[in-house]
This record gives C-alpha cells, structure tokens and sequence, in this order.
C-alpha cells in the first residue's frame, strides 16, 4: 500500500523537510509540495491525494480554514510551531499534530497512524456485534477475527471511521462506530457517556466531577449526562455514614 501525499508549509526549510520525511519512508509516495493553501487547493483539482501534511498558520488562507473550505478533504496531519492549535486541529478530525520542530522518528509514528488508518480504511466491513444474551462479539481487526469478551472490556474510544477497543488485556483498532456499539450492546453494562466514549459501566472506578476513571484513564462526560451518570452508578449504591 502507498499513501500519496502532499506537503503544504510556506516556510521553505520546513516544507523541505517535511518532503524529504516522505520520501524516506517506503510506503509513502510525495504528489507535490506547495507553499500555500491555494496552491494546494490547485493540486488536489488535478492530482490524487490521500494523505495532507497541513502547516496551520499560513497567510491568507490557514491550514485549518482550508480543510473546513473543502468538500471532501483527505486525511490530515497537521503541522505548526504552536501547541495551542491542537484542539482546533483534532475538532476537524485530523490523525495526528505535530510539533516543529519536527524530528524523523516523530514523523514516522504520524505516518504508521495514518498506514493503520488507510489499512482499515481497505479492509471488508467488520462484521457487527449482535445482543443475543451472549457474553462475547467478534471483531476483525488486522486481517483476523478477534473474540471479544463483554467482560474484558473498559470502554470504546472513537477516532473518526475507527474504534479503539480497549480491554483488560489490550488495545485493538477495527472498524466500527459507537452509534452501532451503542445500539448493539446491553444497555444496562455498556453507557455512551460522551461523542467519543461508550464505557463498560462495572469497570468505573471513580467518578470525579465531570470525568470517570478506568484503569487511570480518565474519561470525559457530555454535560448532559452527569445526572444520568450519577443515578446510574452511584444512586442506588450510595452508603452513607449515620451521625
């Protein structure tokens, strides 16, 4: 599998750089470079591309303005000299966000993110998960059909078109959404507690104001579903000290 990609950074030694990262890296294949978004925008009317290595603060037009300007935008990895553009970046649902100064081996884990991403992208649909009263579902994740015990799972964390499975055990990627996970999985074991977290309700530890932790992973609760949270774990089981 190759990834085409383009690089689009007006700093000259930066978009050098970041073209010379691609082509060190064999599954990857440099369509172009460009110095700006409107330049870009010119490259992907006539050249296919899956991949966008997006510098943010660009003039006239930034990386992040661009992708939202696009109908059908590839994948994105941003790239930017300021953190503080992570969350904004991560909102529009790139794979990854780099730092400059950015080194090769940094690079590298961005790219192997995105290779696993057009993997599952290639990969048939995973067959779903059905409430049949049984205690297990099978997911396909690397080419293999995995077993999944309901009791090993901690939560669901989705990544746009994918779903991080976490378990007692491990971490599995495959292709799924929590609308179906939701829907397919017992309500009474399994809560989706915000757009990007479905949680295996036995396996909270903590409720500590607006997050819930499992296995010292904090997880973030929609607003709306604090009370919701509250009646269904703590409720019924609060014991309280008699004065």
């Amino acid at each position: 599998m190759t990834i085409k990609c383009l690089v689009v950074d007006d700093e000259p030694v930066a978009r050098k750089g970041m073209a010379g990262y691609v082509e060190q890296t064999p599954f990857l294949s440099l369509v172009d470079s460009c110095k700006s978004a409107i330049e870009a925008n010119e490259v992907l009317h006539k050249k296919e591309v899956d991949l966008l290595f997006l510098d943010i603060q660009m003039p006239d037009l930034t990386g992040t303005e661009f992708v939202r300007s696009l109908e059908n935008p590839p994948a994105v990895i941003f790239t930017t000299a300021y953190r503080d553009y992570a969350i904004e970046g991560f909102e529009l649902n790139a794979l990854d966000y780099l730092v400059k100064p950015i080194s090769f081996q940094r690079f590298l884990k961005a790219a192997n993110k995105a290779k696993s991403f057009f993997e599952m992208q290639r990969q048939p649909a995973t067959p779903k998960p059905t409430n049949t009263g049984q205690d297990y579902f099978f997911i396909k994740s690397d080419g293999q059909f995995i077993k999944i015990k309901l009791d090993d799972v901690l939560f669901f964390e989705s990544e746009k078109d994918y779903v991080f499975i976490y378990t007692v055990q491990k971490r599995y990627l495959t292709l799924l959404s929590l609308k179906q996970l939701e829907k397919e999985l017992p309500p009474e074991r399994f809560l989706r507690v915000h757009r990007s977290f479905l949680v295996s309700l036995e396996k909270v530890e903590l409720v500590d104001g607006n997050q819930l932790v499992i296995k010292d992973k904090r997880i973030p609760v929609s607003r709306s579903l604090q009370e919701t949270i509250f009646n269904t774990l703590i409720a019924g089981r609060l014991w309280k000290r008699e004065l």
